[in-house]
């Protein structure tokens, strides 16, 4: 099957990493912010860009107002710019007091909501003459962030919280979808309750409520099988977009240049694109469903990633894909392109029934690690240095330049050596974080080698460890076991390493 692809061509090229691409609410225009500073419009319809706009700082977020005529940025100078998309007026809107992330527009409220790395929420009313602010803190950064009519979602470290926007004092739900695991991307449900969330280890959690109850969807998969060797494929899920077209069609992106079409309700993979040259920074389907445009850039995750040229591409949807999705899924009026995009190129998709894709279970595999951001790991923390699982005992960071290209600066102790480990890293690339899990058994016995018994949960033993190394622990084990004394230790694993590194005393056998 054929789509149709246009590629677009600016007179002068986007010279760093795209952040976000938007469609207009009520057009065919195209909204792109940049890491190189500029603010771009282009008409998507007519093949020109019409407005090209410079600040002296990166923008990370961009947003239309229900008017297309309005856009707003976040930038990393803190500052919220709003932009007269017509006179070519930007005026500043206000700040935060750190980095601005994330920012999103709600029509029902007129609300402008900010995030940034000051672990705030800001709520702007663009009615008042002069916008002002309500405050809401959070624990940590915010990640992501999605607006859709009175729903915001906003994912920040591992936890997803969402609000209702007319009553936005505590959000109305919190949830760890992927039990301590990096949030990466989130996107509200435009036609339903609802949210689904991207990791940065390649899964995607759905909960989407509709009218009725019954037809309430609500699961974790893995947006690719395992390979031939077992292995899981793990690559961060950068956005995920809903056709406004067909309910339930939804497509994902990740950090390795793939594309792919889902059905919720069915839970099948419907269609898959060409790689493309680079990771996927965004994606945006325009507001009726036939256009879907696709960010190829850099995106300052991946210490790997080309920095290439970015390059944005235009996939005309046809009725195909509403004819794919299954019957069980809720339908919204369908349209259809008059006259084809300018085409330069052709996309074939891959289609799919497969369903070894999806995982009903909350876990979706393991791994001895998972990539998390370098700047959102903190003192107390785990971290991999030199192949090794360590506890972060401290964290510098230095100053943020122009681009973020702040450095992290870890010092870790191996969790089984005691030996201290440093590492340099850039705060917006990934790194491998251990998981970590600690089990007390009861100790039954000592053997004469200084392997130790345990009794398990279900009343085997576990006769694979030996006795620590550390010279304090080791004599209090084996005094307190000469004194009959009744001993619990805890081992602690990482990495496909176990190791008894406490000890609990019971009191008498």
């Amino acid at each position: 099957m054929k789509r149709d692809l246009l590629q677009l061509h600016f007179e002068t090229p986007i010279s760093d990493a795209i952040s976000r691409i938007r469609f207009a609410p009520h057009s065919n225009n195209l909204l792109i912010s940049s890491w190189d500073s500029s603010l771009r419009l282009y008409d998507v319809d007519a093949s020109v860009l019409r407005v090209e706009a410079h600040s002296e700082a990166s923008l990370l977020d961009c947003c239309f107002q229900d008017d297309d005529s309005v856009a707003f940025s976040a930038a990393s100078d803190g500052l919220i710019r709003r932009y007269d998309l017509h006179s070519g007026i930007i005026d500043t809107v206000g700040s935060h007091d750190d980095i601005a992330t994330c920012i999103g527009y709600s029509n029902e409220t007129y609300q402008l909501i900010t995030s940034g790395f000051d672990k705030k929420l800001l709520f702007w009313d663009t009615r008042a003459e002069k916008a002002s602010s309500c405050l809401r803190s959070l624990s940590t950064e915010v990640n992501c962030m999605s607006v859709s009519a009175f729903n915001l979602t906003v994912g920040a470290g591992a936890s997803v919280h969402v609000y209702d926007l007319r009553k936005s004092e505590k959000p109305i739900q919190s949830k760890e979808p992927y039990n301590g695991t990096q949030l990466r991307c989130v996107s509200s449900i435009p036609y339903a309750k609802g949210f689904a969330v991207g990791s940065v280890d390649g899964r995607v959690a759905l909960q989407i409520s509709y009218s009725s109850s019954s037809n309430d969807i609500g699961y974790i998969f893995r947006c690719h099988p395992k390979s031939k060797d077992a292995k899981h494929h793990f690559a961060s899920v950068n956005d995920i977009a809903f056709s406004p077209l067909v309910s339930g069609t939804f497509v994902t992106s990740d950090n390795e240049g793939h594309v792919i079409m889902w059905d919720a309700g069915s839970r099948k993979r419907l269609a898959e694109l060409p790689t493309y040259p680079n990771s996927i920074a965004s994606m945006s389907y325009n507001h009726v469903g036939q256009l879907l445009a696709v960010a190829s850039s850099h995106t300052y995750q991946e210490a790997n990633e080309i920095e290439g040229p970015p390059q944005v591409f235009i996939h005309n949807v046809d009725s195909f894909e509403t004819r794919s999705v299954s019957s069980a899924s809720k339908r919204l009026p369908q349209f259809f392109l008059s006259s084809p995009c300018l085409l330069v190129g052709k996309c074939d998709l891959n289609m799919s029934d497969e369903e070894h894709h999806f995982e009903a279970k909350g876990d979706a595999g393991a791994s001895k690690t998972f990539p998390q951001q370098a700047g959102t790991i903190r003192k107390n923390g785990y971290i991999v240095i030199k192949n090794r699982p360590c506890k972060v005992v401290e964290v510098s960071t230095s100053k943020t330049g122009k681009h973020g290209h702040a450095k992290c600066h870890f010092v870790g102790i191996d969790i089984f050596t005691g030996k201290k480990l440093e590492d340099i890293v850039p705060s917006s690339h990934n790194c491998d974080v251990p998981h970590v899990n600690r089990i007390d058994y009861q100790l039954i016995d000592i053997s004469e080698d200084g392997f130790v018994s345990l009794l398990t949960d279900n009343g085997g033993t576990k006769d694979d460890l030996k006795l620590p190394s550390d010279d304090n622990l080791l004599s209090q084990i084996k005094d307190g076991f000469a004194e009959g004394k009744d001993l619990v230790v805890s081992v602690m694993s990482a990495m496909g390493e176990e190791q008894i590194n406490a000890l609990k005393d019971i009191g008498p056998k």
